[in-house]
């Protein structure tokens, strides 16, 4: 049997050497060998109780002397224990420990049980403003989150930390301990020491099964239909032009996608927040020209815009202004716009209307919050201010030139494979529609211009397809749809989608965000109706 490792993550004074007395209280000491590695020493100690079993056997681990996988390999020599309990620095990179353990070397004998990270909720919110990036990673990697000392907290305040913790790592069990010091065990959840903790089957689980299954269809097809294979009887040729319009979509869209999460990237990681706050001027008039223009200086990605302008509101940057700039700025990002003209060769016109259609459609949004201001604050409390899930950006990074590339680098590609399979997902479904559903229904569902402008509404907020490949998608809806329901879906889209909603929810109280939700779809319905009127007679 392989032995089981235990890592407790977490910052000092958090719970961890209490969580690991707990762990041992529920550990079959007396037939089996525990080994306690301990990187830091607390203000708590490990019972007497258990220093004094002789199953028990605990090592003080300084990195600088002997690496993780030369310590593990000692102790299974020497020890040969059923459980290793490693009591992880909280200053030091949880992703490096477990790179350790998942060579091959300690693979061959142990596997991990159990990540977990405990918190002091007294704490959490200083950690987070100051060291965001090591905090992030260690929940994020956490099978389980242990909540200490949060006695005082009211509910709506735990609710906001449980529901930060949940965006940054919706797979872990959230734990709080009993009693005012975080000594207790924790809130109603036995087992929670020893259990392996499996994640629950969720609809987007069973969502993204059923997408894989239908690509390893349309692949298998693709083969059958490239060696010309006869022996039943399927006409192939359908499934030939599915794939024809699938690859053509990703071509042309993925070289956009990679230079421009690079290029944001590059933002996210050497420009600070307070870097683009400085640019929006207080004053309402001048705020709005700064909002509408800012995304030509900072094409930020979809995972940055939403916080940067919860940080303007902050700051004290007016709320239509702020409106203004998230709305806009993804549109008027000079790779969107690059985009837009490379998938409409030779009509420079769409790229300009889709600009000008933004514009508009930001101002107006942001004037209705200036006649009709929000009475109180709109944005949630200060646990909700994690900018990015991918742990590289601007806190953490040392001031070494190779350390800011790498966390480029390692941001976009976390970027990437987010976009990424956004614009896979849109383009397959876009190439179903295009193959498969007759132009004769498509023209009768979409035939009227109010119809069609809310069908291509709705599919830019469920696709969430990011706005700088975005144009790729609309651009094969244009024999099916009028051109101004394409249009509303480029328009659209870049301003508010699923994931937009779900990034929202996580900085904006949620009546600010279900009105800016109403105005988006409104005003663009309306607008795209007029011009559908007065450019296309329709």
């Amino acid at each position: 049997m392989k032995t089981q490792l235990y890592i407790i993550t977490g910052f000092l004074g958090s719970g961890k050497t209490t969580y690991i007395n707990g762990l041992l209280d529920n550990l079959n000491l007396s037939d089996e060998k525990v080994v306690i590695i301990q990187c830091e020493q607390g203000e708590s100690e490990i019972d007497n109780a258990f220093e004094c079993n002789s199953n028990v056997h605990i090592i003080k681990w300084e990195r600088t002397k002997k690496s993780v996988l030369k310590l593990i390999e000692d102790i299974l020599k020497k020890y040969r224990p059923h459980s290793i309990i490693i009591e992880h620095n909280g200053t030091e990179s949880t992703e490096k420990l477990l790179e350790d353990l998942q060579k091959p070397v300690i693979q061959k004998n142990c596997v991990i049980h159990n990540i977990v990270h405990t918190i002091d909720a007294q704490t959490f919110e200083v950690f987070i403003d100051n060291m965001g990036a090591i905090l992030t990673e260690q929940i994020a990697s956490s099978d389980v989150i242990v909540v200490n000392n949060s006695s005082d907290f009211t509910k709506s305040r735990l609710k906001a930390m449980e529901k930060l913790l949940k965006t940054v790592n919706p797979a872990a069990k959230i734990a709080r301990t009993v009693g005012d010091t975080g000594s207790g065990a924790p809130e109603g959840n036995e087992g929670l020491y020893i259990e392996k903790q499996t994640k629950q089957l969720k609809l987007s689980d069973v969502a993204f099964f059923t997408f894989c299954m239908l690509v390893l269809c349309y692949l298998s097809i693709s083969v059958l239909k490239a060696v010309n294979f006869e022996l039943i009887n399927i006409n192939l040729s359908r499934f030939q032009a599915l794939n024809t319009i699938f690859i053509s979509i990703l071509i042309q869209a993925f070289p956009f996608i990679l230079f421009g999460v690079i290029v944001s990237s590059v933002i996210q990681v050497l420009v600070s927040n307070e870097t683009i706050v400085k640019l929006f001027p207080k004053k309402m008039g001048l705020g709005f020209v700064a909002a509408i223009f800012a995304g030509l200086l900072f094409p930020v990605c979809d995972c940055a815009v939403v916080p940067v302008a919860a940080r303007l509101e902050k700051k004290g940057v007016p709320v239509p202004t702020v409106v203004a700039f998230m709305l806009a700025a993804p549109l008027m990002s000079p790779l969107s716009i690059a985009s837009t003209f490379y998938a409409f060769p030779g009509q420079p016109s769409v790229a300009i209307y889709r600009v000008i259609l933004g514009i508009i459609i930001s101002v107006i949004v942001g004037l209705t919050f200036w006649i009709f201001p929000e009475e109180k604050q709109i944005t949630l409390n200060r646990l909700a201010a994690v900018n990015c899930k991918c742990g590289y950006c601007n806190t953490g990074i040392s001031n070494k030139p190779a350390s800011k590339i790498e966390a480029v680098f390692k941001h976009a590609g976390s970027e990437f494979f987010e976009v990424g399979r956004f614009i896979i997902v849109g383009a397959f479904l876009s190439s179903l529609v295009q193959t498969f559903l007759p132009k004769d229904i498509l023209l009768k569902i979409g035939g009227g211009a109010a119809a069609s402008i809310i069908i291509m509404l709705l599919s830019a907020f469920v696709l969430s397809v990011c706005s700088t490949s975005d144009a790729f998608i609309a651009r094969t809806f244009v024999n099916q749809f009028p051109m101004a329901s394409v249009m509303g879906f480029m328009v659209l889209g870049p301003m508010i989608d699923i994931k937009n909603v779900l990034m929202l929810l996580g900085n904006f109280k949620k009546r600010f965000v279900a009105k800016l939700v109403f105005l988006i779809f409104s005003f663009t319905f309306i607008i795209l109706s007029f011009f559908s009127i007065v450019f296309f007679g329709l």
